[in-house]
């Protein structure tokens, strides 16, 4: 008998404490909800001068030719482990140790040849702005 009291008691402790589950309450599915809500996201303003990438790697340029808009900024990135030095539209860039990068704008069109300085035997990149 004293099982079924203390069963009785721990029953309605929960019951009166609040613990008791309801089965007549709405469940909230917000988190769950699988069609998402429109937001106003600003549309971030167009990059006027964007930049594009060349990476020095065993030995060559990669891409060894690049078309872009005038005013297009260039990146060199030595990812070999012997220096490079890049000579495009009568500019030389300063000597790149591996991981060392190097950026000159195109602000005028035409075809552009560069090469390394350092290693003249390199295969000659182009730059070609439209």
């Amino acid at each position: 008998m004293s099982k079924k009291i203390a069963l009785f008691l721990i029953l309605a402790v929960l019951a009166v404490s609040g613990c008791a589950i309801k089965y007549d309450d709405p469940v909230n599915n917000t988190s769950l909800d699988p069609t998402p809500q429109a937001t106003a996201t600003p549309v971030p303003d167009l990059v006027k001068y964007p930049t594009a990438y060349v990476q020095i790697f065993g030995s060559a340029f990669d891409p060894p030719e690049l078309n872009i808009a005038k005013g297009t900024t260039v990146q060199w990135l030595n990812k070999d482990s012997t220096q490079h030095a890049i000579f495009v539209n009568n500019t030389t860039s300063p000597t790149l140790n591996k991981r060392d990068t190097w950026n000159y704008t195109f602000n005028n069109s035409g075809t552009y040849e560069y090469n390394c300085t350092i290693q003249p035997w390199l295969k000659h990149g182009r730059i070609v702005v439209k």
